[in-house]
């Protein structure tokens, strides 16, 4: 699959992981969630920063994916470690995805280097 397809797949992910469960947690038998709106503030980086990913997987400089994905995996850890035992899949996801898109990016910027290497 097409190197633009698959980053675009992933910034689309990561926005549909932004609205999934982050945090569950209860209160007696009552059983709460919290997503990234619910979250807000500088939650709605790493909704932008999805969004910009897919865009950028466009433009075939690949360093600024580098930089927008390290910003989004740096964020949605820290969510996770303040989370603790309560993050949810939709986190954990978001930093999975986050995770993948930084290592595709890199990657990308590695091939991209060695084709300008070569010519």
């Amino acid at each position: 699959m097409d190197k633009r397809v698959v980053g675009t797949l992933l910034g689309i992910a990561g926005i549909l992981l932004w609205f999934m469960p982050w945090t569950q947690f209860s209160m007696g038998e009552m059983e709460f969630a919290r997503t990234g709106s619910h979250v807000g503030g500088i939650a709605y980086v790493l909704l932008m920063s999805s969004l910009a990913y897919a865009v950028l997987s466009w433009v075939p400089e690949p360093v600024p994916r580098i930089i927008v994905a390290a910003l989004s995996t740096l964020l949605s850890s820290i969510f996770w470690l303040d989370a603790g035992e309560a993050a949810a899949w939709g986190l954990v996801g978001l930093c999975m995805v986050s995770g993948i898109s930084l290592l595709q990016a890199i990657e990308e910027n590695r091939a991209f280097k060695h084709a300008e290497q070569a010519k």
